[in-house]
């Protein structure tokens, strides 16, 4: 669902609107040092949320896996054993309805290649990027956008260096049910209200922007992300927060989009908050950096007198 969100955000993108300077503004950017620890037990990091008879089990995940990377689920599968529930990360939802309307969206993306003229060292980069990912249709990136281009791209590059973007997510759900433990996501949006306020506001630099991004992770190679994940698989959380953060940056360039990333952040706060309320113990997951970050998940649980252990701790 997260992949499904990233692109969506980048289709709608560039359907008009004129060139400006675009700066990113980041709300996940800076990290609370006293959170970020290496775990005590084997595997990926977990942090315990908290009151006098419940107890949330939380885990951060990487929005990827290396396809087939192997990682130590011994205390993911023993959390979930009696579990009253696993709370996921919101989800988004679009009906059948809504097709015809983004296959339309879809259509606008393309584009005269005016830009490339334009931005002659990106167009440059462009083309040596998707060349090396795609030889056999080395020019099909030119009747695109540049949000578009980068979104497959990104794409492209994901699938030769083999990431797995349903990946920690598909395991942790695969077992969740095998032990019978319900799922619930922290909360339900709806797509086009969010697609449709993309399509009204929009830059092209932010298209252009977002591309520059993309090449210099797809520049970089697979071997950064596949550090990060390594990390996280061992629970080094400071290590696995240095991966590339392309693809988010991308988001964030697009209108709304930092609005929709505190959204979450509440929706995730509140969930758990809630979730206090039900004796017993729960496992939640969400993405590491919305966890750990200034004024994220954790830090907001902890300013309403919640209390928040570290992996540090066990």
């Amino acid at each position: 669902m997260r992949t499904i969100l990233a692109g969506l955000m980048l289709a709608a993108a560039m359907t008009g609107g004129a060139a400006r300077a675009q700066a990113i503004e980041d709300p996940e950017a800076n990290v609370v040092d006293a959170l970020v620890v290496s775990a005590k037990l084997p595997g990926p990091a977990w942090w315990r949320v908290s009151d006098g008879d419940t107890t949330i089990y939380v885990l951060g995940v990487p929005s990827a896996l290396p396809k087939g990377m192997a990682w130590d689920r011994s205390v993911l599968e023993r959390r979930l054993d009696g579990a009253s529930v696993l709370l996921t990360p919101p989800v988004w939802q679009a009906g059948l309805t809504d097709i015809p309307a983004m296959l339309r969206l879809r259509g606008q993306l393309k584009d005269d290649g005016d830009w490339i003229a334009r931005s002659p060292a990106l167009a440059a980069r462009t083309q040596r990027a998707w060349s090396a990912v795609d030889p056999k249709n080395a020019d099909a990136w030119r009747k695109w956008k540049p949000a578009f281009v980068a979104l497959q791209l990104n794409n492209k590059a994901n699938g030769e260096a083999q990431l797995k973007v349903s990946e920690p997510d598909r395991t942790i759900s695969d077992l969740a049910r095998k032990r019978r433990v319900k799922s619930r996501p922290a909360a339900v949006h709806k797509a086009m209200p969010m697609l449709k306020t993309l399509v009204r506001e929009h830059s092209e630099a932010a298209g252009l922007t977002c591309l520059s991004e993309t090449l210099d992770a797809t520049e970089a190679g697979p071997a950064p992300i596949r550090a990060a994940a390594d990390a996280w698989a061992k629970g080094r959380v400071k290590d696995a927060l240095a991966g590339p953060r392309s693809a988010e940056r991308c988001e964030l360039l697009m209108p709304g989009v930092v609005d929709l990333k505190r959204q979450l952040i509440e929706d995730e706060v509140q969930a758990l908050a809630d979730l206090l309320k039900t004796p017993g113990h729960a496992v939640a997951y969400f993405p590491l950096r919305a966890l750990v970050a200034e004024n994220g998940v954790l830090d907001k649980l902890r300013a309403r007198g919640i209390t928040v252990r570290t992996p540090a701790e066990g």
